[in-house]
């Protein structure tokens, strides 16, 4: 089976990893350096920038996992795309498209996206839910071992929400599970990707801040109650692994 990764950046580069030697591996970065880097690890990569298309060789996958940061009149761009009609394709969005709805959300509840990119992705949701064969999966913020945001906010003054809870997911449970979904060829869902502990961001960060020794960030309460995003349904096909801190 060959698997394309349209964007190898940190989650992107980490499941090439992960599926290379199952796989037959390719994909794309922006960066040029960055090609010999992946054919070292016999990961078949190409330049892919916004004037350009990805190739056939690249589109003619059996997998295609579509993972690129949303920006303006990206949509346009990927309709331009010579998709062909039996690949798989798992499209990487976000938990964003939420935006700031209340309470607990899931899968059938109708997004309502607050920002740029969010109304972007849920733009792409909808293009590519009409493809044969395809999955959604809305990641949670992401969190790893070299990455996570209670560094940027150790030491921070005012920082606002310290009340609201928080829905993340670890870099690990991320390649885990998009793995099961190619395997089991999960088609036709859309999926939420949140660890299922939601402590508040005060609890989260000050705790992780603690832990490693940093200075503590100091929370405002909001008057907003805040989301918990569920991952009930995920949960069916994996269980999280990785705890957030």
């Amino acid at each position: 089976m060959k698997i394309s990764i349209i964007g190898l950046g940190w989650f992107g580069e980490a499941l090439a990893q992960k599926l290379q030697g199952k796989f037959e591996v390719a994909g794309t970065t922006r960066s040029l350096e960055k090609i010999q880097s992946f054919a070292q690890q016999d990961i078949d990569a190409e330049q892919l920038n916004t004037d350009l298309a990805p190739s056939l060789n690249m589109l003619s996958s059996d997998v295609i996992i579509l993972n690129i940061p949303p920006f303006q009149n990206q949509l346009d761009w990927l309709k331009t795309w010579k998709w062909q009609p039996g690949t798989h394709v798992v499209f990487i969005s976000s938990t964003s498209v939420y935006g700031n709805l209340a309470g607990t959300v899931d899968e059938s509840t109708i997004p309502e996206p607050d920002t740029e990119n969010a109304k972007v992705l849920v733009a792409e949701e909808n293009f590519i839910s009409h493809f044969p064969f395809y999955t959604i999966i809305r990641f949670g913020g992401l969190i790893g071992a070299n990455r996570h945001p209670g560094k940027i906010l150790s030491g921070r003054k005012n920082v606002q929400g310290g009340n609201l809870p928080v829905n993340l997911i670890h870099l690990n449970d991320c390649v885990n599970f998009v793995e099961l979904v190619i395997e089991q060829k999960l088609k036709g869902e859309t999926f939420n990707l949140v660890n299922p502990e939601h402590p508040t961001r005060r609890d989260y960060y000050q705790g992780y801040c603690l832990k490693h020794n940093l200075p503590l960030p100091e929370f405002v309460d909001s008057s907003e109650e805040g989301k918990i995003i569920s991952n009930i349904k995920t949960a069916k096909h994996y269980k999280c692994r990785w705890p957030l801190n």
